[in-house]
């Protein structure tokens, strides 16, 4: 006989944290979505403030080196070959560096392709067909921008598109430009979002699964208090109406029969009221133990009523029911208790019925093992009525 609490006991509390569980990962979901696209924003545009700020801070060594030669301190040759090698030794990040043309497109300082130093290159076009220097040299007249255009990478011939701020160095009439790559810029972006995101991920993941085990740790106290007596820890009497139309029809065999027996504590009140509630429910409690050690694990077992019990189980036969009923009644006879060093013991009453056919649900076949267990009150109690 399979024992249907086997299967786990689900409260509506669970259907109810099962929904509560998806909202929070849609929740969780439009949380990532908005922060990556806000991450990458904010990322992107601190990445562009960088050149910028480059670009800004090179024109902050011109002017000094202007003001140099404005104090004839430096010939105007000198201030500009000593900011030239300044900022051919800048840099910032992996790749950033400056650049700088005269207006008239003559490539004055260029650290990554020394080789277009001093060539002019304001008819020179990109992959697009776009005069890039001319273009420069009108946005630094209008007082300096953002730009986009295709460049080579550093030891390689092929064009990629990059965004720049230029910016005009008037007193020499040179254009200053800093920027970064598209691609290189996508990729930072992306791993320093993903590295964000896995630690975020991890966190809400570990979160989760402490949540998940916490909530289901409850569910399960939840659902052993719905099903379990919790002085005796056999299943209630809630839990029996809520599984009897399933008993029968599951465990009918040809060649096994339902038994159901009624157990109660013979004389429970006297005990109560000579020893005390406390020693009462020591009572209970190691006859639930006897009742249980002796059941199979197929077998039900509830605490019905305060002092009477009931066992659902398969048998051989009637018979066999009968010495079931008659070990416990044996066992519980036999256990002894003590009170302010007075010993007493307890016996049990027992009727047994089998579920057959003419029983149209288990109910009336428990009712007739209620009518057995009165018999054996009658017969003077400690007895098994079948």
């Amino acid at each position: 006989m399979q024992n249907i609490s086997a299967v786990s006991y689900q409260l509506p509390i669970q259907k109810k944290l099962m929904y509560l569980s998806c909202y929070i990962a849609v929740g969780i979901i439009a949380f990532f979505v908005f922060f990556y696209y806000s991450f990458s924003s904010s990322l992107e545009q601190e990445k562009k403030t960088q050149s910028k700020n480059f670009v800004e801070s090179s024109l902050g060594i011109l002017n000094y080196y202007n003001q140099r030669y404005l104090a004839n301190e430096l010939t105007l040759q000198e201030a500009q070959t000593y900011a030239g090698d300044v900022l051919s030794s800048s840099s910032y990040g992996e790749n950033g560096y400056v650049w700088v043309s005269s207006t008239s497109g003559t490539i004055i300082v260029q650290p990554y392709i020394v080789r277009l130093i001093g060539k002019n290159m304001y008819d020179w076009q990109d992959s697009t067909g776009q005069y890039i220097f001319r273009d420069f040299a009108h946005l630094a007249e209008q007082g300096g921008g953002w730009i986009t255009y295709f460049w080579p990478k550093k030891k390689s011939n092929i064009e990629y598109s990059k965004i720049a701020y230029v910016a005009n160095f008037e007193p020499w009439g040179w254009l200053v430009g800093s920027g970064v790559y598209l691609d290189e810029m996508k990729n930072d972006i992306f791993w320093a979002v993903a590295k964000t995101s896995g630690i975020l991920v991890l966190g809400f993941i570990i979160f989760i699964a402490l949540a998940m085990l916490t909530i289901n740790h409850l569910i399960k106290q939840l659902s052993s208090m719905a099903i379990r007596d919790g002085l005796t820890d056999l299943y209630s009497k809630r839990f029996l109406q809520e599984i009897i139309p399933s008993i029968s029809a599951k465990n009918c065999t040809h060649d096994h029969v339902l038994a159901t027996l009624f157990i109660d504590i013979d004389h429970f009140k006297i005990i109560n009221d000579s020893y005390g509630h406390a020693r009462g429910d020591d009572v209970l409690v190691q006859v639930a133990k006897v009742i249980k050690n002796t059941c199979k694990k197929s077998d039900y077992c509830f605490r019905y009523g305060g002092e009477e019990f009931l066992v659902i189980a398969a048998f051989k036969d009637k018979n066999a029911a009968k010495t079931f009923a008659e070990n416990i009644r044996s066992q519980i006879e036999q256990l002894r208790f003590q009170h302010n060093k007075i010993n007493f013991n307890t016996t049990v009453s027992i009727g047994i019925a089998i579920y057959n056919h003419a029983d149209n649900n288990l109910h009336q076949t428990l009712d007739r093992a209620d009518g057995k267990l009165y018999k054996s009150k009658m017969l003077g109690r400690n007895c098994v009525s079948d």
